[in-house]
């Protein structure tokens, strides 16, 4: 039922479909065996950004924190009045249930977010996942031999949109910056068309 249901959710119209900016910070760079330190997503209604119902946590933890918390600037004080993982993961998979998720590197997010829900016990599916970076790399890859050393961060993808100056590193923002994104590549690449969501999909991954 559920893949019958991502099915048809995908043949619709991208503009009429649902999507979800996500944004995970962990403290290190290994998805599945760091700690989840915040996350924040954001629904996307194309051309809209619905900013009121956006969602942001941080996680509890009594982990040592490394450098990544210091970019983040996070601290065990933060940390250490954060709420528990399985609630902020309920939260999470309430509000994206029946919605493509969009980040900026799904591979470390999808990773980070099954991790988590792991432990939590839990266990849930996205109708899809659209990623920004993947789908940036393909279009300038179209155009490029070589790709320039940074050319792929979110803020870089983003300026080449002319969208405004973006300093990464908290969760919401870089979701709602992912948003931006995403909806730039999406309208270019269906060039206002009326397209399946399937097709803008299939740019990300």
């Amino acid at each position: 039922m559920r893949r019958l249901r991502a099915w048809r959710h995908g043949r619709g119209n991208w503009q009429q479909a649902r999507w979800m900016a996500l944004d995970i910070e962990t403290n290190g760079l290994s998805p599945k065996e760091d700690a989840m330190l915040s996350l924040a997503w954001v629904p996307i209604q194309p051309p809209v950004i619905a900013l009121d119902r956006t969602g942001y946590s941080l996680l509890h933890s009594d982990t040592t924190l490394n450098q990544s918390a210091t970019i983040h600037q996070l601290s065990s004080s933060d940390l250490a009045s954060g709420r528990p993982l399985k609630e902020v993961l309920e939260a999470f998979t309430h509000d994206a249930q029946d919605h493509f998720i969009v980040a900026h590197n799904v591979q470390f997010d999808r990773s980070a977010l099954q991790a988590a829900l792991a432990r939590a016990g839990m266990r849930w599916r996205a109708d899809g996942w659209y990623c920004t970076l993947l789908a940036e790399k393909k279009r300038l890859e179209r155009a490029h031999n070589v790709l320039p050393h940074g050319s792929l961060t979110l803020a870089a993808s983003r300026a080449r949109y002319g969208l405004a100056d973006f300093t990464g590193h908290h969760a919401l923002h870089d979701a709602i910056a992912c948003a931006e994104l995403f909806l730039a590549q999406a309208y270019r690449s269906s060039n206002g068309q009326s397209i399946p969501a399937r097709r803008i999909l299939k740019d990300g991954r």
